[in-house]
Parts: structure tokens; C-alpha cells; sequence
């Protein structure tokens, strides 16, 4: 990443530097990061702060000193303002950022991000006299991939000990989950003196803030849809932080009524797109991958959720539902029906059975148009057949 982050905001979904996931996916990927890494990650940022000698405050300074032409950058290299580490602190400082870079590529957002740095870069330096001015004009360079480093570090622990807190003590309180209380319970997170201690701010012993402005830019480009068909008037943003991308993700997810939810059983979050009290995510079970940790749940435990909180069968019932009323408007056969509901009916099974289908797989998989195909079978027209039409 060249300092920047490009993101599109279309619908339900969200691009960044030429990606689509759904609104809250990044959310998720990061918010599921171990706690071993972040406390790696931790030990790490400490280290850069102190071979670099640049503090948590500080280091802001830098990204906006730095981002000058050549020429400036050359003076400052001149004037001895910063410190210029020798080249074993920089050798050090190097291994700190690239053991950084690879533990932050372990989530979807960052192998967006960053590619793999080169752990023998410094090795273009070594002969290099320290006092040089190509060495520091090198290190000038290097400070900006060093702010970002620690920049992006600190907004995932400010990031993910803010939401987590907010995904595990607030959401479950909620009344409804829709995309106004969601918005409320956020109100509650930011607000309301009692979550305070929920917030990740300066006041903590390691100063990682959660902010509550971003600066970005923001532009409408009219863009073709995902299917190619027809268009979406698509929001651009360019902003220059993590928290910045992560909390667009997350908070106009919340607007479409997209949240995060901790599983029960296993403790890592899913991403909710239907306002369901599902306690349990659909993805395989660390301890038996072939079942769900739904499944694995009932099993151990006999605790199993209502059908109104699964969202596969709530998919699989809304689709029984479309069958029986095409059956009644007469735009399919007895046949047919039975063919359908036979068929419906295997997948829910399997689906229930295996961690094969996440919820939104299955129920992409129940839509008309996918099932009637799967089943060989024209999708009827909306609406009553014509008086006279034939529909044997």
C-alpha cells in the first residue's frame, strides 16, 4: 500500500483497491484475529518505538512532515531533526515491521493491504557509511513504511477492542436487530457514560485511541452493478488509515442491518446479514471440521436453536412458501411442486448435516431461479397464468 486505501460503497457490499466483499465481512476477518498475534503485534510496536525512538503521539507527525516532494525530504535528511538509527537498530526495526506485516496478512483486510516486504532489504544498506547522505535520504524513505507499521497496529487494537467489547456486551441487549437499533446501540457505545470503559481511547495504559472522526475523501460515481445488470450510484472514498476503512465497513454494514455476532461455542464472530438471535456460527468446528459448531453444540450440549432464530431454516421455510404459491397460482405442475419440494428439502437436510453451505450460500441456493434450474424446470412468470394458457 502506497499510503492510500480506495473503497467503493455499493448497496451491500463494499470494494477496496479492486476487491468486492459484503458490508462487514473485513469486519469479522479482523475482529477474529488471535489474541496470541495481538499480543505479538503489541510487542512488536514496542520495539519500533524504542530502536526508532518515536513515540506513540509523535509518530502522526512524521506521516505529515514526510509527505512532501523530494526536496524536502532531502533538507530534512539534511538537518539532523529526527534520529537516524544505525544499522543494526535498523536491521532490528526491519525484522519488528516485516513479523508485523505477516501477522496482520493473517486477516482478509490485511493481504488487501500490504504484500510481503522483503526481509533482506537492509542488506542494501550495509556497507553504506552511516553519516551518507544516500543512508539518510534511505531511512527518510523507510520512516513512512515504518508510520503506516505502527499506524495500522494501533488501529487494530484500538479497532477490535472497541467493537469486540461492543459486539459481545451491547448487540445481545438489543430488542430488535435491525439497522435502527443497531444504530442506538452504537449511540449507547459512543455516548453513554457507562460504556465508557468500552472504548478504546488515550485515557488507556497503551493510549490505542478508537477515534470518532475520519478524514477522507468522498466522491458519487455512477458504476455498473455486480451482475452487469443496470447501475448504482457507488460512494468513492480515499482515506490514508486503517480505522478509517474498517469503520466504514463495519458502520454501513450496520445500516443494512449487517452485525457481528460472537459464537457461543467456538468464541470467534460471524457476520449477521437477518436480524436472527442465532448464538451459534455455521463454520466448521475447530475440534471436528466435518460438523458445524451448531451441530456440535446439539450434540454435546442437546442445546439447539429455535427455528426462528436459524436462519437456514427460516431460508429453507420461505422457500417451501414460494412453491406452494406458485402451485396455487397454477404456474407449475403437481409434478413439479413435488420435484421442488423433494428437492429443497435434500438441501436443507444436507445443509443442516455439514458445514458444506455458510447461511448465505444456502440461501442464495433456495432462490427460485437457482432451485427451478437445478431441477430442471423452466422459472415460472410472476403473476396468474393468462385465462386459456396451458399448463400441463
Amino acid at each position: 500500500m502506497e499510503g492510500y486505501i480506495d473503497v467503493y460503497i455499493k448497496d451491500t457490499h463494499i470494494e477496496v483497491m479492486g476487491q468486492e466483499f459484503l458490508l462487514g465481512e473485513l469486519t469479522v476477518s479482523l475482529l477474529n484475529i488471535d489474541n496470541n498475534v495481538l499480543r505479538q503485534m503489541g510487542k512488536e510496536l514496542v520495539n519500533l518505538e524504542r530502536l526508532a525512538e518515536i513515540c506513540r503521539e509523535k509518530h502522526i507527525f512524521y506521516r505529515k512532515k514526510l509527505n512532501v516532494d523530494e526536496q524536502r525530504k532531502f533538507e530534512i535528511a539534511q538537518n539532523e531533526i529526527i534520529k537516524f538509527p544505525t544499522y543494526e537498530e535498523w536491521v532490528e526495526i526491519h525484522k519488528s515491521v516485516c513479523l508485523i506485516n505477516e501477522m496482520f496478512r493473517t486477516t482478509k483486510v490485511g493481504k488487501l493491504l500490504w504484500v510481503p516486504l522483503n526481509p533482506d532489504f537492509t542488506d542494501i544498506l550495509k556497507d553504506v557509511p552511516y553519516d551518507s547522505l544516500k543512508y539518510r535520504m534511505g531511512w527518510i524513505q523507510y520512516l513512512e513504511q515504518l508510520d503506516l507499521t505502527m499506524g495500522f497496529v494501533e488501529d487494530i487494537f484500538a479497532f477490535v477492542r472497541t467493537i469486540r467489547n461492543f459486539t459481545i456486551c451491547i448487540i445481545p441487549g438489543l430488542k430488535k436487530y435491525d439497522a435502527s437499533h443497531l444504530a442506538g446501540a452504537y449511540g449507547i457505545l459512543m455516548y453513554d457514560e457507562r460504556c465508557k470503559c468500552m472504548v478504546a481511547s488515550e485515557n488507556d495504559s497503551d493510549k490505542m485511541t478508537y477515534t470518532n472522526e475520519d478524514f477522507m475523501i468522498l466522491q458519487y460515481i455512477p458504476m455498473p452493478k455486480k451482475n452487469g445488470k443496470g447501475f448504482v450510484i457507488a460512494e468513492y472514498f480515499r482515506m490514508d488509515n486503517l480505522q478509517a476503512l474498517m469503520k466504514t465497513d463495519f458502520l454501513r454494514g450496520m445500516m443494512k442491518g449487517h452485525f457481528p455476532r460472537r459464537c457461543e461455542h467456538c468464541g470467534r464472530y460471524f457476520l449477521m446479514t437477518k436480524g436472527y438471535r442465532t448464538k451459534f456460527c455455521d463454520m466448521p468446528s475447530p475440534e471436528d471440521p466435518k460438523r458445524t459448531c451448531n451441530q456440535i453444540s446439539y450434540a454435546k450440549k442437546r442445546v439447539k436453536e429455535e427455528n426462528a432464530n436459524n436462519p437456514k431454516y427460516q431460508s429453507y421455510k420461505r422457500c417451501v412458501n414460494r412453491i406452494y404459491k406458485a402451485a396455487e397460482r397454477g404456474t407449475i405442475t403437481d409434478e413439479q411442486k413435488a420435484a421442488l419440494l423433494s428437492e429443497a428439502e435434500n438441501l436443507y437436510t444436507t445443509a443442516m448435516m455439514s458445514p458444506e453451505y455458510s447461511n448465505d450460500e444456502f440461501n442464495t441456493m433456495l432462490q427460485s431461479k437457482n432451485l427451478y434450474k437445478l431441477c430442471g424446470i423452466d422459472t415460472p412468470r410472476n403473476g396468474r397464468p393468462k385465462k386459456g394458457e396451458d399448463n400441463d
